[in-house]
């Protein structure tokens, strides 16, 4: 057996820092060699360092105003409610469009009743706001209408002729193509001739922004003297759930909305949040990890195989017996969704085993459930390391999501297969995009990403895990786990560390749940420890570590509080294991 490669064909590598600079580090700020490479790791120097530990929401915040047309969005809106317009809200169906509408609604109920909320179909309609919709809008006479989380990309439907008595504001954060629609106002950090340093905000996180800047200016007015205004601190737990699942980089502002919010989440502040909790039975105090695996399936469950409009009916809800049943249907849901995820997932991997010689994947069958195509998507990623497109058709029409890794931008790749009229309609950003073509345009498709991916190098694709530090059985503590949770919230651009860990002796295994492997070992003191390694039963990970008197093997593992036991001891979870003889 090879030792350049592990079981699951992953080179590993080591994180490096110069020795001298962990050194220095460590000294100025009185802190462990370890924890100070962790966070060298992380581009944490003593220029942040205080940032980073004590982060605070109100020092990182940007000033909304910087952003175009934030001012002339505010202004439209407070003239909406004082002279107490119909106003509309449509957003989309996902985490990030079901918390922006959520905070949206809340706060403008506060001062005017006339506030409607319209989440297209996922499944019939797609993406983005529709003519279906928009002429609802009209009927209803809204003369200022919201899009959240969509709108850039919504051409020949926000700005239809048909609908030039309702003026537009779109808050969004998706990449926009060098035009944008003809429409009031346009709050998105990634629209093209932006130029703020806040790219990385979720819709939520630009949405909360524009009830900042809201807020601000209804209080300089002082347009509505006799209303409490709303408590925006107390809607950053439903910003810091949108930004987490949307999976944008968890660096300063982010970091300190998700920190935030995670400690509204611990008091439960919020009612619904803390039903959908409890529903998943996270028996431990919810990580960024636990909301984004999962509390943010359940509220993406009902888009993608049942009623759309569902997420956000139920994080609007003050009716407890409304969110009791609401919050237990999508429990449910998203139980049936792991069924038909599971079923599609694995008709997938019979098509991707004649694609081995090609830098991307394409999968494709008749009338597989659109809405779990982008879990699927995500899923040949992790396992392959190649951007993955999947698609249905139906009677000719595909519906496609497609996935891709950090190095590779598959979001301009559809914005130009868009502009040469390859596929029908497609939008996203980097990571992630939806896109619509026809059964007969697929071989050209299939020929424009061989022709793009073909100048791509080798090595992109190469499964490389890089690893934090190495440390021994002995330093596996609370006092590691200490420094662990100062480096929390953990997620995209944060991420968990990982360590190389050579000298575990396992001493047995128990297999739970018929598919887990609960690893014991001690240290050099004779404590008693543990690890786990999930889904191993029936793997190759699995058959080696069954016959573990036989080898000798390194572990690379995160490290998190064992929450199934009363004992408060360190757990290592094993993400990948090499067998040295």
């Amino acid at each position: 057996m090879s030792s350049d490669k592990s079981l699951t064909n992953h080179i590993w590598r080591e994180k490096k820092i110069l020795s001298n600079l962990v050194e220095s580090f460590s000294q100025k700020k009185s802190i462990s060699h370890l924890f100070s490479k962790l966070l060298l790791c992380r581009d944490i120097n003593e220029e942040n360092f205080d940032q980073f530990i004590n982060s605070n929401i109100l020092n990182n915040l940007p000033d909304p105003f910087e952003l175009l047309d934030m001012k002339k969005g505010i202004k439209r809106c407070c003239e909406a409610l004082y002279n107490n317009e119909n106003i509309g809200i449509i957003a989309d169906y996902d985490v990030d469009g079901s918390t922006s509408a959520s905070i949206l609604y809340k706060f403008l109920k506060t001062y005017s009743p006339n506030i409607t909320i319209k989440i297209p179909s996922r499944l019939s309609e797609g993406y983005g706001p529709n003519l279906r919709l928009m002429d609802e809008m009209l009927k209803e006479k809204v003369s200022l209408l919201f899009t959240l989380d969509c709108g850039t990309s919504a051409f020949n439907i926000i700005d239809h002729p048909n609908y030039n008595d309702t003026e537009v504001i779109v808050i969004d954060h998706h990449l926009s193509e060098f035009k944008l629609p003809n429409v009031h106002s346009i709050i998105n950090p990634n629209r093209h001739d932006e130029n703020s340093k806040y790219k990385d905000f979720a819709a939520v996180g630009v949405t909360f922004l524009f009830l900042m800047a809201l807020r601000k200016y209804i209080r300089e007015l002082n347009l509505f003297p006799s209303i409490k205004e709303p408590n925006l601190l107390f809607f950053l737990d439903l910003v810091a759930v949108g930004t987490i699942c949307d999976i944008v980089n968890i660096n300063s502002y982010n970091r300190s909305i998700v920190k935030k919010g995670l400690d509204l989440i611990h008091q439960r502040r919020n009612k619904i949040l803390s039903k959908i909790i409890d529903n998943t039975k996270i028996n431990n105090t919810p990580t960024a990890r636990d909301i984004g695996f999962s509390v943010g399936p359940q509220i993406n469950a009902a888009s993608r195989i049942d009623d759309s409009s569902l997420a956000t009916k139920l994080l609007i809800s003050d009716d407890e017996n409304e969110i009791d049943i609401i919050s237990r249907k999508l429990y449910l849901i998203n139980e049936k969704r792991k069924l038909i995820e599971d079923n599609i997932f694995k008709q997938a991997l019979e098509q991707v085993y004649n694609q081995h010689n090609e830098k991307y994947i394409i999968v494709y069958k008749e009338n597989w459930h659109h809405g779990v195509l982008g879990i699927v998507a995500s899923k040949l990623v992790a396992l392959y390391n190649k951007p993955s497109f999947v698609i249905s058709f139906n009677n000719g029409k595909g519906t496609c999501s497609g996935r891709s890794i950090d190095q590779i931008d598959i979001g301009n790749l559809v914005l130009e297969l868009k502009n040469t009229k390859l596929i029908e309609e497609g939008g996203g950003h980097k990571m992630a995009v939806g896109l619509k073509l026809q059964f007969s345009q697929l071989e050209n498709f299939q020929n424009f990403l061989r022709n793009k991916f073909s100048s791509f190098q080798n090595n992109l694709f190469q499964k490389t895990i890089l690893y934090d530090a190495e440390i021994s059985v002995n330093q596996i503590n609370n006092e590691l786990l200490n420094i662990l949770e100062q480096l929390e919230p953990f997620g995209k651009g944060n991420e968990e560390p990982e360590f190389l860990i050579k000298d575990i002796i396992i001493e047995k295994i128990k297999i739970i749940k018929d598919k887990h492997f609960l690893i014991f070992f001690k240290n050099d003191q004779g404590l008693n420890l543990k690890g786990i390694s999930f889904n191993s039963k029936n793997t190759e990970i699995g058959d080696y570590l069954l016959k573990h008197q036989q080898y000798k093997f390194y572990f690379l593992a995160s490290l998190k509080r064992d929450n199934f036991t009363n004992n408060n001891v360190p757990q290592l979870i094993f993400r990948d294991i090499k067998v040295i003889n």
